[in-house]
Parts: structure tokens; C-alpha cells; sequence
């Protein structure tokens, strides 16, 4: 009898310790170098915090998360690779995949991940080709970056309606390419194509001096710079450097913290669009200071990365369960609990997207003027 209760106790014991050890898999897939590491480093700070404070707490529905971070340099076969070698991993087998962050062969990725039954969620806004992309298990969490060429009209119209904007983006960077299309077809829209004028970094053989040079001489007086980080930095100080009044906007995440240090004095008065919803969520009040205390920069990346993997969980505890098909049940047409409030999802994107503020950088200060 006593053989048996000490049998007992060690099998109930070992099943224990099994529990404990039982784990899922997650994997952030973002930029480890090169133009974007600043978005991805903040993703990946984000993420991280995300799985130590579930992993803290006891797990996901007793199971510890095990993060993966993964590069694919932005490049389409590294991107196709990647995502292949993700699928297949028998050490590894993924329930999650966060991004990844660079849109290089998004269908193909997509393709490879919903064949595998691996749930994907996407941490920023996404562009014409991602959103054309629908996959059973495919969140597109926060919406389009088209949003931004609306949010920029409006601003745009309310305060220096009449005067000319020059768009500038590269050949070689899709995404810049897509959001200076949406711009142009926004001012289209509410026939303004006028006061538009559409430049590459190309046409002058990345010369940002003759460039700037260009776009003062045809009378633009503003100027909306896509592209890296680099190509933003350089076509900045170049157009103040030939004219220090010059209108300047561009997106927050793309000229990344560099931009600031590399202009200098020439950074003020420079416009920066960044998402807007995390300020203006009361309900999200309490997690901000949390994670500004803990050290995060909550005007970067870092909050989506954060949100992917809570978005995750809370669909997790919705079904009950981990499984691929569950989830993708738990989301559509359903309110879905947000970092940004309650949401309702369809084909993987929430019905409204997730719209754009403007800040004005001056002595050294982002203050909101939209």
C-alpha cells in the first residue's frame, strides 16, 4: 500500500512538473539590422515584455510562451525562406507568428504560414498588397496605411489648404511607393491633383542636393518624405539647408530617432505622423504609464508589439484553445477586446481603421496639433 501511495505521488509529481513545462511557441519576425532596426528593436521590446508578464503570471492557459526572434533582412527570399523554415520546425512547431514587419513577398508568406495552420498577426498598418491578402488566420490588427494619406488631406486642408506638396518616395521601397500613391489619389479625390507633385529619390540618382534643388524651383512649399530612414534624413536637410522655412512631414516610424540627431536645428518645425488611439483611449490610461515605467517608449513600435501578443491572448481565452481554426472563429465578425477598445474584425481587419495624429517638433518637443 505504501509502494503504491509513494507511486502515486511521484507519477502526480511528475505530471506536474510535465505542466509546467508544457509550452507554446511564438515568433517575432522584424529587423535585426539595417534601415529598419529602430522599428525593430521596438517591436521586439514590446513582444518581450508582452510573453515576461503572462510567462510571470502562470502562463496562457498553463502554458509558458517561448518567443523566437527571427530577421529576414526585409528581403523577399530571405522573407519566403524564412517563413518556410518557420513552418516546418519540428523543435519549434509555431502556434503564433508575429509580423513579419517588412511587406517583401507578403503573399507567399501569408501562403506558407495559413498552410501550416500557424495564426499571423500583423503589428502595424499594412498596405494595398497586405490588405488584398486574406488568409483564415491572418490579423491585420490595426488597418491601413492608406489611413495616413487621409489623415495627412485633412490636416493638410484645415491649415495650408491652396499651397503645393511635393510627394517624395523611392522606386525600391514598396511600401513608400504604396503610401505616396495613396496620397496622391486622397488629393485626387477631393480634386486637389493640382497642388500635387510626385518625386523619387530616383530622378536625380539619389543627389538629395539637386533634388531639393527641383522641388524649390517648381514652387512647392511642402514637402511629404517617404522611403528609409536614410532617404528621409538626407532629402530633409537637404530641402532646409536650400530653404530653412520649408514645410517638412513624414512618418514618425520611418525617419525613426535618427532623423532628429542627424538634421539638428533643422528638425524644427518638422511634422511627424504617428498612429493615433493609444492617447485617446482612456481605458488604455493605466497600461501607458505601466509600460513607460517599465522603461518602453510607448510613442514607438513598442505598444503594437505589446498589443499583437495580447490580441492573441485574449482570442486565446475566447476559444479556449490554441488551435488555428478556433482562433480564426474567435475573431471574425466578433467584438474583440483591444489595446485600443473593443473591435470588430472582418477577413482579419478591423472594420475601422486605426487613424493617424500629427505632432509638430519644436525646442525639442512632439506637441499633438492633430
Amino acid at each position: 500500500m505504501k509502494r503504491f501511495i509513494k507511486y502515486i505521488v511521484v507519477f502526480t509529481v511528475f505530471l506536474f512538473a510535465q505542466a509546467v513545462e508544457a509550452r507554446v511557441t511564438i515568433a517575432l519576425i522584424a529587423p535585426k539590422a539595417g534601415d529598419y532596426l529602430q522599428q525593430g528593436n521596438e517591436l521586439t521590446k514590446g513582444v518581450k515584455k508582452a510573453v515576461d508578464e503572462i510567462n510571470s503570471s502562470g502562463g496562457l492557459r498553463g502554458k509558458k510562451i517561448k518567443l523566437l526572434l527571427v530577421d529576414d533582412e526585409c528581403n523577399d527570399a530571405m522573407a519566403i525562406s524564412t517563413a518556410q523554415m518557420l513552418a516546418v520546425s519540428k523543435e519549434n512547431p509555431l502556434n503564433l507568428v508575429i509580423g513579419p514587419y517588412c511587406a517583401n513577398s507578403f503573399g507567399t508568406v501569408a501562403d506558407v504560414f495559413a498552410n501550416a495552420k500557424i495564426f499571423q498577426i500583423i503589428p502595424t498598418t499594412v498596405n494595398y498588397s497586405q490588405a488584398e491578402t486574406i488568409k483564415r488566420g491572418l490579423v491585420k490588427m490595426l488597418g491601413y496605411t492608406s489611413q495616413q494619406a487621409v489623415d495627412f488631406f485633412k490636416f493638410y486642408n484645415a491649415n495650408f489648404a491652396g499651397m503645393n506638396v511635393a510627394v517624395i518616395n523611392s522606386t525600391t521601397d514598396e511600401d513608400s511607393m504604396q503610401e505616396a500613391e495613396a496620397i496622391i489619389k486622397e488629393f485626387a479625390r477631393h480634386g486637389k491633383s493640382i497642388v500635387i507633385k510626385h518625386y523619387t529619390y530616383q530622378m536625380t540618382d539619389k543627389d538629395y542636393d539637386d533634388l531639393a534643388e527641383k522641388v524649390i524651383d517648381e514652387k512647392n512649399q511642402i514637402a511629404f518624405l517617404l522611403g528609409t530612414a536614410k532617404n528621409i534624413r538626407k532629402m530633409a536637410r537637404a530641402i532646409r539647408e536650400e530653404n530653412e522655412d520649408f514645410i517638412i512631414f513624414t512618418n514618425k516610424y520611418r525617419a525613426t530617432d535618427e532623423y532628429i540627431r542627424y538634421l539638428d536645428r533643422w528638425a524644427e518645425g518638422t511634422y511627424f505622423m504617428e498612429l493615433r488611439g493609444k492617447d485617446d483611449n482612456p481605458e488604455f490610461t493605466e497600461t501607458l504609464v505601466k509600460l513607460r515605467l517599465s522603461g518602453l517608449d510607448t510613442e514607438g513600435l513598442s505598444l503594437y508589439g505589446y498589443a499583437a501578443v495580447n490580441l492573441w491572448k485574449e482570442l486565446v481565452n475566447n476559444a479556449k484553445s490554441f488551435d488555428y481554426n478556433k482562433l480564426s472563429a474567435a475573431l471574425n465578425n466578433k467584438t474583440i477586446k483591444t489595446e485600443f477598445g473593443n473591435k470588430m474584425f472582418h477577413n482579419g481587419a478591423p472594420k475601422v481603421s486605426e487613424s493617424y495624429a500629427v505632432y509638430k517638433y519644436e525646442n525639442e518637443i512632439f506637441d499633438k496639433v492633430y
